[in-house]
């Protein structure tokens, strides 16, 4: 069972974290040593906690009473456990340790407990997390023979006061290592922002592989991208001419050319354990007298584009940290200079490249649902070629009567009474208003008056043989007469009747009682029931199709659910524009008759014409467009 110590004492400060009180003193002074003062400036002078590891668990074992065997964890990225330090130094198995380790772990705190091996009953193990910013990174674990062992809670809390040493160092590794990390993300943004400044491609690779060259303290820098199967240089540092130096150009793009094959950062002079292989770049250091080359493929998206060579004198070989920063760089610009690349190049080569990329897709692997959409495609073109329906014109139309007679007033006068309106059926000679008669009754009894005053002066003249005044009285009876006969036909023309049986298309009078009304005025419209006409509003560009003869069926708004058939009467020539197109007015009758149309009924109507292929009928109004607009531009 396994005992826990709790961290009651803050750690302490390096230096003066393996002094523990005056035992320790005494044993200190009596162990003054030169090896000790060995481990001493190795733990002082240690640049990393690898370095660092092993002489201070030396010395905190030395510290210890009865310490048997030690080690000291380092977390990896994966969380896998690496032991960076063991005591006695060369010792292998520290598996025994291994529980103990990972309960310290696991509960973040420091442990004692019984070790899991038989033959050890008085032994017991130590182990303590290192942790920074609350998360375990490590752990310390010991084991010390029970026969001459130290009190548990004293040698716990040497190791607690012994692990500022670990965990200042570990502290100091991150910071390096941020700082290490904003620098080159630095210096990306500043590389990044020199090839943006310039907006051709090969001003952009002069200006980065120049700037490369000046930060990493490289003789030469060169780029290249892929071109036809093989690796062309683009720019090499300092020169403005690569070009005209042929041999140098040739041995570069062999280098990029080796690098982009075998998909790896190739350096020469190879590392020992380096399985690639450097022929080309051997042959460049031998012609151009480079010490060292470093070689770094551009990967942008799914494929290497293009590779980056830097060269050094052979006394200022690339580090490993060196490496890994060049290589980030080349991970940053290449993308910059590839989308450069295909920017600066001409429209028509563009397009050719798109074409052939999406040909790649559609022919080569993957790309299901774009192989799946063209075959689609293939097939409805097929389909529809192939395909006939009948093509038919549609065209607005409006139901009118045949016949349409006007009802006017014939005199000026003032209506008295109006029995009918638009939309009310009449039969022939019903009344359907009536002008007010009273002044005409007036005017026609002021002639009998003076007919009857004449009749009697002719009659007088007669009786007393006056020729002359017999005449004057007769011309006057037939004067009154007349115009007897002329009020009596203005009388009865202030009864307006339908013309025939029929409707009442336009007039409503109803509201307009009293009101003064003159000669020739429209007062309605009248239309038969059983004669339509349909006129129809066909566009221009298919007024070409419609013909004399031509049949169709009309459907009405009103009517939704039923079709009239129709056959054309008229194709007037003239076009007439509304609502910023041309028709031309079509003139059609209803086969057959019927009774459920009125006139002023508006709807479709849709005219068959022929039977044509339906690409044709799809595509037709296009090509209609295509073909004007060609015939404009290019005559």
């Amino acid at each position: 069972m396994a005992n826990a110590v709790g961290s009651e004492q803050p750690a302490a400060t390096p230096g003066r974290g393996l002094v523990h009180g005056p035992r320790a003193d005494r044993r200190s002074s009596q162990r003054a040593v030169p090896l000790e003062q060995a481990l001493w400036q190795r733990l002082v002078s240690a640049r990393s906690l690898k370095e660092l590891a092993p002489g201070w668990l030396a010395l905190q074992c030395g510290m210890i009473d009865g310490v048997a065997r030690a080690v000291v964890v380092q977390l990896g990225p994966a969380a896998e456990r690496n032991g960076i330090a063991v005591w006695p130094e060369g010792s292998r198995d520290m598996s025994g340790l291994s529980s103990a380790v990972d309960l310290a772990l696991s509960q973040k705190r420091g442990i004692v407990q019984r070790p899991d091996e038989a033959g050890r009953p008085d032994s017991i193990q130590i182990a303590y997390p290192l942790q920074v910013g609350g998360a375990p990174v490590g752990a310390v674990a010991l084991e010390i023979d029970g026969a001459r062992a130290a009190p548990p809670r004293q040698a716990m809390r040497a190791v607690q006061w012994g692990t500022a040493w670990l965990r200042e160092k570990l502290v100091q590794e991150r910071a390096e290592a941020a700082q290490r990390l904003a620098e080159r993300s630095g210096t990306a943004l500043e590389l990044l922002a020199t090839g943006l400044e310039e907006e051709r491609f090969a001003a952009a690779c002069r200006a980065l592989v120049t700037e490369i060259a000046l930060r990493a303290g490289c003789d030469r820098v060169s780029v290249g991208f892929r071109r036809n199967g093989s690796c062309v240089v683009e720019a090499v540092s300092h020169s403005a001419q690569s070009g005209k130096r042929m041999n140098l150009v040739h041995l570069l793009g062999a280098a990029m050319d080796e690098a982009m094959d075998q998909q790896a950062v190739l350096l020469y002079p190879p590392l020992p354990d380096d399985p690639h292989v450097t022929r080309a770049h051997e042959e460049l250091a031998r012609a151009h007298a480079a010490g060292t080359i470093l070689t770094t493929p551009l990967f942008v998206r799914d494929a290497f584009v293009g590779a980056v060579s830097y060269e050094r004198a052979a006394d200022r070989a690339f580090s490993r940290d060196e490496i890994e920063y060049l290589e980030g760089v080349a991970a940053v610009v290449g993308p910059l200079l590839e989308e450069k690349r295909h920017n600066d190049r001409w429209l028509l080569v563009k397009a050719g490249a798109a074409l052939l990329s999406q040909l790649r897709r559609l022919l080569g692997p993957g790309y299901f649902k774009r192989k799946l959409a063209a075959l689609g495609l293939i097939v409805s073109l097929v389909f529809f070629s192939f395909a006939h329906a009948d093509y038919r014109i549609s065209a607005d139309a409006v139901v009118e009567g045949r016949v349409q007679r006007a009802v006017v007033a014939a005199f000026d006068g003032f209506i008295k009474d109006a029995t009918v309106r638009a939309g009310d059926r009449v039969t022939r000679d019903e009344l359907m208003a009536r002008l007010d008669d009273r002044d005409l009754l007036l005017r026609r009894l002021g002639w009998v008056t003076e007919r009857q005053k004449s009749v009697y002066e002719y009659e007088r003249a007669l009786g007393e043989g006056n020729r002359a005044e017999s005449r004057i009285a007769r011309t006057r009876i037939e004067q009154a007469e007349a115009h007897i006969a002329l009020l009596d036909e203005q009388i009865a023309r202030t009864r307006m009747t339908a013309p025939f049986d029929g409707l009442v298309v336009a007039g409503d009078l109803s509201q307009s009682i009293g009101a003064a009304v003159q000669r020739g005025q429209l007062l309605f419209e009248v239309a038969p029931l059983d004669a339509f006409r349909v006129i129809l509003k066909v566009d221009e560009t298919q007024i070409r199709d419609a013909q004399r003869g031509g049949r169709g069926r009309l459907r009405v708004s009103s009517l939704p659910d039923e079709t009239f058939p129709v056959v054309i009467d008229t194709l007037t020539p003239v076009a007439v524009a509304e609502a910023g197109r041309n028709f031309f007015r079509v003139e059609a009758h209803v086969e057959g008759g019927t009774d459920r149309l009125r006139p002023g009924m508006s709807g479709v109507v849709r005219i068959d014409v022929a039977e044509r292929r339906l690409i044709w009928i799809w595509t037709r109004t296009l090509t209609d467009w295509l073909r004007v607009t060609a015939w404009r531009w290019f005559g």
